[in-house]
C-alpha cells in the first residue's frame, strides 16, 4: 500500500497527474482542489496516495492533504460511489462546501455534482453525516460542526411550534427574531421556544 509518492512534476492536467520517481512515472487520478495546489512541471511535489486494486486495473490517487484523502476514504465508503465519482465529488465542490452540504443535509447541493442523483445524494447525507463533523478536526470542520448544530436547533424549534399549532411561516420568523436579538448567545431548544413563544404573536 503507498502512503504517499515524492519526485518531480513530469505531466499535469485538471484531473491527473504524473509523478517521476526515480525515473518511474506514476500516474494519479486527482481532484481539483489538489491540481489547484500542484507546483509547476519539472518541480518537485508530494502527494499523498490512496492504491485502489481491481481484478483489470491498479489506480493511484493523490492528494494534497490528509484532510482530502480522508474524506475521498469516507466518499468509496458510500454504496454506489466508486473512486472516480469520489473524485468528481470532491472537485464538484470545495472540501468545506462539499463536508457543509452533507452536515445541512442539502440534497440541491449534492445533486449539482455531475452524476450524483438524488437518491446518491440522500445516501451521502445520511452515512457520511456523523462521520464528517466526527472527522472535521481542522478549523474549517469545526465551523462545519457549529453550523450544523445551530441549524439543528432551529429546525427542531420550528417542528415544536407547528406542532402548537402556528405556522411554519409565523415560527421562522419569530424564532429569526429571537436570534437577532440575542446575538451570540447559546439558546437551547427549550429556551429558545420560550422566547419565540413570546414573540409570535407579534409575527
Amino acid at each position: 500500500m503507498y502512503s504517499f509518492l515524492s519526485g518531480i512534476l513530469a505531466e499535469k492536467s485538471l484531473t491527473s497527474v504524473t509523478i517521476d520517481v526515480n525515473g518511474i512515472g506514476f500516474q494519479l487520478s486527482v481532484p481539483l482542489s489538489t491540481s489547484q495546489k500542484l507546483p509547476h512541471v519539472g518541480e518537485k511535489v508530494k502527494l499523498l496516495v490512496h492504491h485502489v486494486v481491481r481484478e483489470d486495473a491498479q489506480l493511484l490517487f493523490g492528494f494534497a492533504t490528509e484532510e482530502e484523502r480522508s474524506l475521498f476514504k469516507l466518499l468509496l465508503g458510500v454504496s454506489g460511489i466508486g473512486p472516480k465519482l469520489a473524485i468528481t465529488v470532491l472537485s464538484g465542490l470545495g472540501i468545506g462546501e462539499l463536508k457543509k452540504a452533507i452536515v445541512d443535509g442539502s440534497v440541491p447541493a449534492l445533486t449539482a455534482i455531475s452524476g450524483i442523483g438524488r437518491k446518491t445524494a440522500e445516501r451521502l447525507i445520511i452515512e457520511l453525516r456523523e462521520k464528517v463533523v466526527i472527522a472535521g478536526r481542522t478549523e474549517e470542520g469545526k465551523i462545519v460542526a457549529t453550523l450544523s448544530k445551530h441549524e439543528a436547533l432551529v429546525e427542531d424549534s420550528i417542528r415544536a411550534l407547528v406542532s402548537l399549532g402556528y405556522s411554519k411561516q409565523s415560527a421562522k420568523a419569530a424564532i429569526q427574531k429571537v436570534l437577532a436579538s440575542q446575538g451570540n448567545s447559546r439558546l437551547s431548544a427549550e429556551s429558545l421556544i420560550r422566547e419565540s413563544l413570546k414573540q409570535i404573536q407579534y409575527v
